[in-house]
């Protein structure tokens, strides 16, 4: 550039880092002096009135004079990244500023910016010069629309780029799309919004429960990780099942059909149709829990975690106990004439092998630590 090199000055420095000097002007930087500034500065402003780097050019160049009337040994320059951002744009911005300290051997920096990523900005001059002061130029109003704007773009990119925002964000608005177009043209408009629903709650069920970050997680994971999620599909598959057959038994009374009809007739026959759901309902909850506990048992085997082992012995027995009790109670219901001895003998021999369970079980536990 045919400069000199000047020593010990106080360099006011003005960072584009979105490059809107050499994108909008005839410019190219690094920009250093008084005049270039100006020039560039009212080239950008002409060209985009309502651009903040023309007022940070232009807030630079005000203290540039001001602190020149005061006496002080000052220079003033621009550099800019580009206008992809990132990492590009924080190379071009070092060797410019690597460009601008081979002119010029300042003391410390002042830093101009519109307001805009001082975060990224800072650290980057910060390690190479000492600074003195941050100036922020904000036209009115701008600064906060400006981040805004920069907020927006930056979440758009995320979610158009990044996983798992990608999924619920586009994938799965996407589908719930595809399938009300797609049942709008088989004529079930109807049932789109339902299809829509359906949809929406297992995607909030995968993201609530963590499933997504489980089911990846098992890429690298050992083979009892395997048995684990095998355990939680039986369980979840064996109580939805179990379930089903529960309301099927029930549906086809005569007594649960008049309650469809009219609620109010719960009060006259809700106990009668109790007493023939909890049978198999009750079935299935003990189904549902010896799967999961053995699993689980596995699981901690094969994962040398014995410790949780010892309260699984107690819940199997529990739920056993649970299941007696509540048959026995369900035939009252229906029978009221069976009585209450069977459920009295079948109470106090569950309770004490539950009570012996948890005894062995704790002194078992004992020996073992």
């Amino acid at each position: 550039m045919g400069m000199d090199k000047k020593a010990e000055k106080i360099l006011i420095l003005n960072v584009d880092r979105d490059d809107d000097i050499g994108r909008k002007t005839s410019f190219s930087t690094p920009l250093i002096g008084r005049d270039k500034i100006i020039k560039a500065a009212e080239e950008l402003l002409l060209n985009d009135p309502e651009d903040a780097d023309g007022n940070a050019l232009f807030g630079a160049v005000k203290l540039y004079d001001e602190m020149r009337r005061k006496g002080e040994d000052v220079e003033i320059a621009a550099i800019a990244g580009n206008e992809f951002g990132g990492v590009e744009a924080d190379k071009k911005l070092v060797e410019e500023l690597t460009q601008v300290t081979g002119e010029i051997t300042p003391k410390g920096v002042i830093l101009v910016t519109d307001g805009f990523s001082d975060e990224d900005i800072i650290p980057i001059v910060g390690t190479r010069i000492p600074i003195i002061s941050v100036k922020r130029i904000v036209v009115k109003h701008s600064r906060s629309v400006e981040e805004t704007y920069a907020l927006i773009e930056r979440y758009i990119k995320m979610i158009w780029k990044e996983q798992p925002y990608r999924i619920y964000f586009i994938a799965i608005p996407g589908l719930i799309l595809f399938t009300i177009g797609l049942l709008s043209l088989l004529k079930l408009t109807e049932v789109a919004y339902i299809y829509s629903l359906l949809i929406i709650g297992i995607a909030m069920i995968i993201k609530g429960f963590g499933i997504d970050e489980y089911i990846q997680s098992l890429r690298r994971a050992y083979i009892y990780e395997y048995i684990k999620l095998a355990t939680y599909i039986g369980t979840i598959s064996a109580f939805l099942i179990g379930s089903y057959i529960s309301y099927l038994t029930i549906s086809g009374l005569k007594e649960y059909n008049m309650i469809l009809g009219k609620p109010e007739l719960i009060w006259i026959y809700g106990a009668k149709i109790l007493g023939y759901f909890l049978p198999p309902f009750l079935s299935t909850i003990v189904v549902t829990v010896l799967i999961y506990t053995l699993g689980i048992i596995l699981y901690n085997i094969l994962n040398e975690n014995y410790e949780p082992i010892f309260k699984y012995p107690i819940i199997i027995v529990a739920v056993i106990f649970f299941y007696f009790i509540g048959n026995e109670a369900s035939n009252i219901i229906v029978n009221p004439e069976v009585g209450f001895s069977r459920i009295i003998l079948y109470f106090v021999i569950g309770f004490i092998i539950l009570f012996l369970t948890t005894v062995i079980t704790y002194l078992l536990h004992k020996i073992k630590k």
